[in-house]
């Protein structure tokens, strides 16, 4: 994976960076937070809001691809409230349905339109139930080419207002200089910019700062990677600076999980754009990827570019657009 200097951004440039916006549903589990994040976000951007309700995740693959008219009545009695939310805010809805195992069917939609974020319900079970069960959050945040922002629950006494992406201040972006951090940190500059909110930037060096270093000493490999987290920091703060955005940095040792949760309590960030390159195997078992356990402790959004999305350049400047026709089941 290439881990570049800089991260080019244009100058002065206020990027629309969603104009397709998916929410899916599933059954009767519909979070409120979801749905209020999605309609504020497509407010603010004057984006499409796609609303995919998705039946029976067991179905076989001969049996997805039929979707009876019960079902269509079903989806449509469940979503309904969510398109008459979109209407009153004056939001161009598309109301879909579509039956199957929930990652290919989201994969699918969501290249058939151009989809250019997806906000997803928080993984509820624990790292071990998510790994042997396949969570469809954890599966879906790992591997669809698109940004994630996925939502934790909110207390269902908090005003509507509280929920909304109105409420984004201070947005932090942890970095590494490799290519999904330097993606989010595209995304998390222009959401800054969008919001008038300060950017927070962090390079954390840790332990396995000197495990991917073997033959020098600890203070060898710390003052490489300070000096290396050093110019990508400056580097944040010269390319906020074009785009006229507040910017603070901070450079901190540790572990990267467990300082990012510390910096973002002590200064109430309220969205957080990361990359995550994702663990496989023992290794996943064991540690998590650290956006995952970022993700399972927060309780704020948290915005994630992966590997097959860095690799798309699916970012604010070079979008992968695929010109498939819409073969879904379309209500209304």
């Amino acid at each position: 994976m290439n881990s570049p200097s800089h991260l080019e951004v244009r100058e002065g440039a206020d990027i629309n960076l969603y104009n397709q916006i998916l929410i899916p549903l599933y059954g009767a589990d519909i979070r409120d937070s979801v749905v209020q994040y999605g309609l504020s976000l497509a407010e603010t951007y004057d984006a499409a809001l796609h609303v995919l309700y998705i039946q029976d995740e067991e179905r076989t693959e001969v049996e997805s691809d039929q979707v009876t008219k019960q079902e269509e009545w079903d989806a449509a009695a469940v979503i309904e409230p969510v398109v008459d939310q979109a209407h009153s805010l004056g939001l161009n809805v598309i109301p879909a349905v579509d039956s199957g195992h929930s990652p290919g069917v989201i994969r699918e939609y969501a290249e058939e339109n151009d989809i250019d974020l997806l906000v997803h319900q928080k993984p509820t079970q624990t790292r071990l139930a998510r790994i042997l069960r396949r969570d469809v959050s954890s599966h879906i945040i790992q591997n669809i080419s698109l940004p994630v922002l996925t939502i934790p629950d909110m207390d269902p006494s908090d005003p509507v207002g509280e929920l909304s992406t109105s409420q984004f201040t201070d947005i932090l972006v942890p970095t590494d200089g490799y290519d999904e951090a330097s993606v989010a940190f595209k995304h998390g500059l222009q959401i800054a910019k969008r919001y008038d909110a300060t950017l927070h930037g962090l390079f954390i060096i840790s332990e396995q700062s000197y495990s991917s270093r073997p033959g020098f000493t600890w203070e060898e490999v710390t003052d490489s990677w300070e000096q290396r987290g050093t110019r990508l920091l400056e580097d944040i703060t010269e390319k906020a600076a074009t785009l006229d955005v507040p910017v603070r940095t901070t450079l901190s040792f540790g572990q990267p999980q467990q300082e990012i949760l510390k910096y973002t309590e002590v200064t109430d960030i309220d969205l957080v754009t990361m990359g995550t390159r994702g663990l496989t195997g023992i290794r996943r078992l064991l540690q998590g990827s650290v956006a995952a356990q970022v993700i399972e402790e927060a309780d704020y959004p948290v915005l994630t570019i992966n590997r097959r999305t860095a690799e798309l350049k699916k970012h604010p400047y070079t979008f992968l657009r695929k010109t498939n026709q819409n073969r879904k089941s379309r209500l209304y």
